[in-house]
């Protein structure tokens, strides 16, 4: 990981991970509450079980897509994602969403992202 994405992951609170996927829609990271936002900088999907006809998707749970449709119908297919340091910020308040087109495939999906306060709140909230 390069100075400039580190820096954004230290500075604020890094929400990074991996996870296995399977047959359902699954939130990566819940964000604190609506007055924060995501930003994904990078992310990989690789296909360890394929599947024909079937798709993967980033998304947002405001229903923003974040990347066209991966099919996934070969085994090791993968997908390399970067957003850049500062990252694709997410609809404000929004989770970070794998989005599944039906069961079958399986996989693993890494994204670096972190989470900070994006809408202006009174203190005693924050």
């Amino acid at each position: 990981m390069s100075d400039g994405y580190e820096k954004y992951l230290t500075f604020f609170q890094d929400v990074s991970g991996s996870l296995a996927i399977g047959s359902a829609d699954v939130t990566l990271v819940t964000v604190r509450n609506a007055s924060h936002s995501l930003f994904l900088q990078k992310a990989h999907v690789q296909v360890t079980g394929a599947s024909a006809g079937k798709t993967w998707q980033l998304t947002d749970s405001a229903g923003a897509e974040l990347t066209g449709p991966f099919d996934v119908g070969t085994d090791g297919s993968h997908w390399d994602m970067d957003f850049g340091p500062e990252g694709l910020q997410l609809t404000e308040g929004a989770n970070l969403v794998f989005d599944v087109s039906a069961s079958g495939a399986t996989g693993v999906v890494s994204w670096e992202a972190y989470q900070k306060l994006t809408a202006v709140v009174a203190a005693a909230s924050a």
